[in-house]
């Protein structure tokens, strides 16, 4: 019975294992192989831990659009010896990777769900990879999932205070205050909106990311302000990117003309948000957690916010997946979509993805350029596409399970 359903230490033993694993074959790959494993982006934050540790701005390090505060927190790497120093801000990934997963398995407790639905994390080949090789995501799910864990607990002010410090690291986890608000004292009417409970949340939230926002710029100034926020308004990457917006992108990087509008302001790059806010901000979390005050509908809100959230940005590469990922295991432990139904979607998800990854490879490595003509825009198109047949699944799934709720209550 043990084995049909491990204990949370079993698990958690299992997962740090793994990631030992993946770690050590890591390091053996990057000494003796010739395609790295450490992501590229490691090199840049370690690069500008390096600037810091010698009192300089980690802005001197090219392409670090990052607030300053993730290079403070990988300083130890441009310790010496540089050779054991420098996979410090591996473990600190992974370990975050890891809290991520066990504040998942807490989660499912709370709410009485099965825990092994955990394992969507903690034994995810893909979650462990993105860690291993150095990339800073988990330092942002775990603030999410603390955030939620703590609001479900209903310690406001603590709750308020991880969103606050996510939205710093990462501004997206902005997404999640109408729902969180919402969650809070749901009986009240949309019209009186303001609660002593909801005050402390919004009050936390605000100070913690003020505070840090203001701390890091009176260190650096206004190219922080500039390199971590403004530069998402005007940012304009299109290699190995899956959105519909790609080839806009791609063409507007190359003349410096947007192709909406020769107006510095009307740009595609920045009316592209519209849409996308719109939905996940705005409409998602009033059409789920309005006078509803279930924890799972909450983490079910906040999964498919981000996930239209992605689906309608203008950027799409496979770590932004992470973001919904460590949110799966408490939303799939609910679900109503059949077996049949979800690996249908699934499927279609890898596949139309897997479609512009061919399409982008013979672009990329290959050089064939006519394949924009009828390879990478049709190929974003399905995936976007494919993408928005999800979000409607996604949406109508956890309002039968709100649905569902209610008519459990009432009998």
């Amino acid at each position: 019975m043990s084995l049909l359903k491990p204990s949370a230490f079993t698990i958690t033993v299992v997962s740090v294992v793994l990631r030992a694993g993946f770690l050590l074959f890591g390091l053996y790959q990057d000494s003796h192989m010739e395609v790295p494993y450490t992501d590229i982006d490691y090199y840049v934050f370690t690069d500008a831990a390096h600037f810091v540790a010698k009192g300089g701005s980690p802005y001197l390090r090219e392409t670090y659009r990052y607030t300053p505060l993730l290079s403070w927190f990988l300083v130890p790497t441009a310790w010496e010896p540089q050779e054991v120093w420098f996979h410090f801000g591996k473990i600190l990934f992974i370990l975050c990777d890891l809290v991520t997963g066990i504040l998942s398995l807490k989660i499912l407790q709370k709410l009485h769900r099965d825990t092994r639905w955990s394992l969507l994390w903690l034994l995810n080949p893909m979650v462990i990879t993105i860690s291993t090789r150095g990339s800073s995501e988990s330092l942002l799910t775990v603030m999410v999932m603390a955030s939620l864990y703590y609001i479900i607990e209903k310690r406001y002010i603590a709750s308020g205070l991880w969103l606050g410090l996510a939205i710093h690291l990462k501004i997206y986890p902005f997404l999640y205050i109408p729902a969180m608000v919402l969650f809070i004292d749901p009986a009240c009417s949309i019209w009186r909106p303001i609660t002593r409970q909801r005050l402390k949340f919004c009050a936390a939230t605000a100070a913690s990311f003020l505070a840090l926002t203001y701390l890091m710029y009176a260190f650096y100034g206004n190219i922080y302000i500039d390199q971590a926020f403004l530069y998402h308004l005007r940012r304009l990457d299109h290699r190995h990117n899956f959105s519909i917006y790609n080839i806009t992108l791609y063409f507007t990087s190359f003349t410096r003309n947007s192709a909406l509008s020769n107006s510095s302001w009307l740009t595609l790059e920045k009316l592209a948000f519209v849409p996308q806010l719109f939905l996940s901000f705005i409409v998602t979390p009033l059409a789920l957690c309005y006078k509803n005050a279930d924890a799972s509908i909450l983490v079910g809100s906040c999964f498919i916010q981000t996930f239209i959230f992605i689906a309608f940005n203008k950027v799409i590469t496979s770590q932004y997946f992470i973001w919904f990922l460590c949110l799966l295991p408490v939303y799939i432990s609910g679900t109503t979509i059949s077996p049949c139904r979800g690996a249908i979607l699934v499927a279609g998800w890898i596949i139309t993805q897997a479609l512009w990854l061919w399409y982008g490879y013979r672009l990329e490595f290959q050089g064939e350029f006519g394949i924009f003509h009828y390879g990478l825009w049709t190929s974003s198109c399905f995936f976007f596409i494919w993408n928005c047949v999800m979000a409607h699944d996604l949406i109508a799934d956890v309002r039968k399970q709100s649905m569902q709720l209610v008519q459990k209550k009432q009998k």
